[in-house]
């Protein structure tokens, strides 16, 4: 998966730059988000069907909260207290869904505050990645059909601001500069600006010489935006060859992610491969120092 994260609100952060959790080695993590209130990390688990929360000083991890399906993008709405997360019911070869959606806890205590199935039965759906955009209002990437969704997180209804088919895999999503916009990042295509009023869709072009799409070596970008949404620059922040980095969240001074999200040690029933070597998830953080104050973004 690919994490786009933007530097906006920053928060108290966790002392260590690598922690190593506390869970079993095929709790499959994928979804990482920093809890503030509670100075702590939640991690949602594909395999497990349940969110943990992960002290930051010694990676003890506990049990957060159960879920209807396999747990992806997670988001802290601190306003609120509330914790939002996407989820999936996964079927064989991950292309036989019987269902995916948006689920909701307090961050106080773990209770469920309700749990919102997606209409669309398209089998191949798979709500990925999700961005809080306003008081009442999340977006959603869909991976498995390409479309993107927007949710009521009052009426609890659904909106398709993106037809299926338009992107190959959407995954990560931030905040766009320009209001009623989002950023986007499609694993075969790049970065993407997208109006969330009528579905426009404009494509980011990089520097010459600059990759945003997906590629045989992991790594993660540092993105400076220019004038009027261009790209500036882009940064190589970190290469991570062997690696495969899940989605990320942001403290007061550090980008922290899934290290190795290890998607392809298990077959297509999520199962361990023959031979497959599982480790306890482990996060790792970057320190924002590193960057150039105009580098805005991370994917």
């Amino acid at each position: 998966m690919v994490a786009l994260l933007l530097a906006l609100a920053l928060q108290a952060t966790p002392a260590p730059s690598e922690i190593v959790a506390d869970l079993p080695k095929d709790f499959l993590a994928e979804g990482v988000a920093w809890d503030a209130s509670h100075s702590r990390f939640l991690l949602s688990s594909v395999r497990e069907h349940r969110i943990a929360s992960v002290d930051p000083s010694n990676g003890r991890a506990r049990k957060f909260a159960d879920a209807p399906g396999s747990v992806l993008g997670l988001h802290v709405d601190a306003a609120t207290g509330t914790l939002w997360a996407t989820w999936t019911r996964f079927g064989h070869g991950f292309d036989h869904n019987p269902a995916s959606g948006v689920a909701a806890w307090s961050l106080r205590d773990g209770r469920s505050l309700g749990n919102w199935p997606l209409p669309d039965r398209d089998p191949r759906v798979n709500l990925g990645d999700l961005l809080i955009v306003d008081a009442h209002t999340l977006v959603a990437s869909d991976s498995g059909t390409g479309a993107i969704w927007r949710f009521d997180m009052r009426t609890h209804e659904y909106a398709k601001v993106i037809a299926a088919g338009k992107f190959r895999s959407p995954q990560g999503l931030a905040p766009g500069r320009l209001p009623g916009t989002i950023y986007l990042a499609d694993y075969p295509t790049g970065m993407w600006r997208v109006s969330l009023a009528n579905g426009e869709a404009m494509q980011m072009k990089a520097p010459p010489g600059s990759e945003l799409r997906g590629t045989r070596t992991p790594r993660i970008l540092a993105i400076t935006l220019g004038r009027e949404d261009s790209i500036a620059r882009v940064k190589r922040w970190r290469e991570m060859p062997g690696e495969e980095p899940g989605l990320g969240t942001l403290t007061d001074d550090r980008f922290w992610f899934v290290v190795d999200d290890q998607w392809n040690e298990y077959d297509d029933d999520l199962q361990p491969k023959a031979g497959a070597t599982l480790q306890s998830p482990k996060l790792r953080g970057l320190p924002l120092s590193e960057l150039d104050a105009r580098a805005a973004s991370s994917q």
